[in-house]
């Protein structure tokens, strides 16, 4: 018998997917405890408009990705600091820094996005790696000046 899982079920799948099981243990167990119910044209209905709905979801947010990576690219951060005698910075430039400034040139980004292999400790130019859900990868020019 055919069950759409309404919870997950061990070993068997998880909540969503479409199984197939016995007829004692659905009908028994299954549908009882209201873990799933039966596959009928209803339940293949929703579950086609559902994915639907989260592929123009996931569409759209990669389109607003993208937009924010173009202006990633068009916009460099210049940030200024103070240095010490021997060339470094006092403290360092971290990603809570570079997602503020960001967004007070209106690019609004997570800070947990931003990867930093190691923190910003000396005046020069750098690109540092941005990397976005579904895979996609920005870079932000900074700036770092006295």
């Amino acid at each position: 018998m055919q069950i759409f899982l309404l919870k997950d079920l061990k070993g068997h799948g998880k909540a969503g997917d479409i199984v197939a099981l016995n007829d004692g243990y659905a009908k028994n167990f299954v549908i009882k405890n209201k873990i799933g119910r039966p596959v009928d044209n209803a339940i293949l209905s929703q579950i086609k408009s559902k994915t639907e709905s989260d592929n123009f979801h996931k569409q759209t947010e990669i389109a607003e990705i993208k937009e924010i990576i173009a202006k990633l690219d068009a916009t460099p951060i210049k940030l200024t600091a103070k240095v010490g005698a021997n060339g470094k910075l006092f403290g360092s430039i971290t990603a809570t820094e570079l997602a503020a400034e960001l967004a007070k040139s209106g690019i609004e980004i997570d800070k947990r996005h931003i990867v930093l292999p190691e923190p910003v400790k000396t005046v020069g130019a750098y690109k540092i790696l941005v990397k976005f859900p579904h895979g996609l990868n920005g870079n932000i020019n900074l700036i770092v000046e006295v």
